[in-house]
């Protein structure tokens, strides 16, 4: 007998945040619920800066909890 697999779906979570002066967009994807993150500093690190051209970028950030969890954020926006 087969059983299915029902695929756990992944949810997108949307941040406003604020990085060396900077206003940045950011978008994390989570499986399962995503969870309301409690405001306050969080340690930021760019861990991809890929940049193909003058008008082109991609930049992703991981973020580290108090329990020593990251999770991968993209900066889909910059704003002044």
């Amino acid at each position: 007998m087969v059983v299915p697999t029902i695929p756990i779906p992944t949810s997108v979570q949307k941040l406003t945040v604020l990085i060396d002066g900077k206003k940045y967009e950011l978008w994390g994807e989570k499986k399962g619920r995503i969870t309301l993150l409690a405001l306050g500093d969080y340690k930021a690190k760019l861990i991809e800066d890929v940049h193909k051209n003058s008008y082109e970028s991609s930049q992703t950030y991981e973020f580290q909890f108090s329990d020593g969890k990251t999770r991968k954020f993209f900066v889909v926006a910059q704003t002044e």
